[in-house]
């Protein structure tokens, strides 16, 4: 094992070296130390990574010649080599399914693949409705099986999908931001929400239906968005403000010196990355700069949970995981 690797992984891990309680996890790296703080480690790629969620099985990163790599107690290693299709288009999006069981990447070319965690295999729905333009982002509400898929375009336009079982049924495009580029798109049972150029932030319904929701006097290109719930939303731009939405009004919570790519939030805590390893972070309602090892752009990231690191992903095929 590489010594960017050998401060461990899980939460549960560090847990169980901190305080000398036993679990039965396998592949837990006895003897090891746990090193709190933004760490690289091992990736086995040197192609760029896009994006990066959580599953039930832990953390699973998509990027550039269709790249999908997921975290084993012991190491990330490649588990798709080629993307849907083994066609190599790069993959800009990733989302799981409530579940955990699944994970949805799209990106360039009408690129759009389903990720079994347990098999390890990716079913290919590239180019649906054929559509071949390229995929932004993508979003999933509900269990593997029965989930809503919401793909989003540069263009603005938005194609939401239905699955069934090992089907999806395809709706109808729409283009809630007018048409107007956008970047990322979040979504969670009751509402849906879209970030664009213009600094605008969209709200989608259950049924369908968009409206405007701000943000007011705010001109950036805003780049990703995540939902705590319905009425919580974050979302990162170019200026490299941090805002944050109540239901009701927008805040201004955090800006720092260059660009924001990606934001999450989980609970209280919340973490947004950019260029330069910038790596921006709450725990309650102040965010501060954190410290990384790397000077590479991260384009992705994702809070851990209890027995899982952070995890953020960028250029060169790098890594960091962060124990907060």
């Amino acid at each position: 094992m590489s010594p960017d690797t050998a401060h461990g992984y899980t939460r549960r891990a560090a847990l169980a070296l901190a305080g000398g309680v036993t679990v039965g996890l396998a592949g837990c790296l006895g003897g090891s130390t746990t090193t709190h703080g933004w760490q690289r480690v091992s990736s086995p790629t040197r192609k760029a990574l896009r994006d990066v969620v959580f599953t039930g099985r832990g953390p699973v990163a998509a990027g550039e010649g269709g790249r999908v790599l997921a975290r084993t107690d012991d190491d990330w290693e490649t588990v798709v080599e080629r993307g849907p299709g083994n066609a190599s288009n790069g993959l800009t999006g990733a989302a799981t399914t409530g579940d955990g069981e699944r994970v949805w990447v799209c990106g360039d070319s009408g690129a759009v693949g389903r990720y079994d965690v347990r098999s390890k295999a990716i079913t290919d729905h590239s180019a649906p409705k054929g559509k071949t333009s390229s995929w932004a982002d993508v979003a999933v509400v509900g269990r593997a099986g029965d989930e809503r898929v919401l793909l989003l375009n540069g263009s603005g336009e938005l194609l939401p999908g239905r699955v069934s079982g090992e089907s999806v049924r395809w709706g109808t495009v729409t283009k809630p931001s007018g048409g107007d580029s956008a970047d990322a798109i979040a979504a969670r049972p009751r509402a849906s929400y879209l970030c664009d150029s213009t600094g605008s932030v969209y709200r989608g319904s259950a049924n369908g239906q968009w409206r405007s929701v701000g943000i007011d006097d705010v001109s950036t290109t805003l780049h990703d968005v995540a939902m705590l719930d319905a009425e919580t939303v974050t979302t990162v731009g170019d200026d490299g403000s941090v805002f944050v939405y109540d239901g009701y009004d927008w805040l201004a919570v955090a800006s720092v010196g260059n660009a924001l790519h990606a934001v999450d939030r989980r609970g209280g805590r919340g973490v947004a990355v950019g260029p330069g390893g910038t790596v921006v972070a709450a725990d309650g309602t102040e965010w501060t700069t954190s410290e990384t090892p790397v000077s590479t752009t991260l384009h992705g990231v994702a809070l851990g949970t209890v027995e899982y690191a952070d995890v953020a992903v960028g250029a060169d095929g790098t890594v960091l995981e962060n124990f907060a």
